[in-house]
């Protein structure tokens, strides 16, 4: 399994733990669960492109130093 997978799954899981943790007793929750949803969604597609694009620097500065070399 890849780093970036491990890295989303262990973001995902540290979501859901604080999602219950902050969770109001059961009444409220049905109003505010959909709305933490969406945050956290949002919040793991952040995520995703920060990586994504981390990744996209890394592989241009490779080849631009195998450009340099050759």
């Amino acid at each position: 399994m890849s780093i970036q997978k491990k890295s989303l799954i262990s973001t995902l899981k540290t979501a859901k733990k604080a999602h219950v943790a902050s969770a109001p007793e059961a009444g409220n929750a049905k109003g505010t669960k959909g709305v933490k949803m969406v945050k956290a969604i949002r919040a793991i597609k952040a995520i995703k492109a920060m990586k994504a694009m981390k990744a996209f620097r890394a592989t241009r500065a490779v080849r631009a130093l195998r450009l340099k070399k050759a």
